[in-house]
């Protein structure tokens, strides 16, 4: 095999992100803000979703 084709095969190798949004409400003006991470793993998605009460 080519250098070349060695290469592309490297490059095509990459992580699955999911972009998680959430709505926030802010405690001092009561306004509504969109939150958003990317997030590689369902682990990390159930923790980013948590409230914040919670945790």
């Amino acid at each position: 095999m080519s250098k070349k084709g060695r290469e592309n095969q490297k490059k095509k190798i990459s992580k699955k992100m999911t972009l998680a949004i959430r709505i926030v409400k802010s405690k001092k003006s009561g306004c509504y803000t969109f939150e958003n991470k990317m997030i590689s793993s369902d682990d990390r998605i159930k923790i980013f979703f948590k409230k914040r009460n919670e945790l």
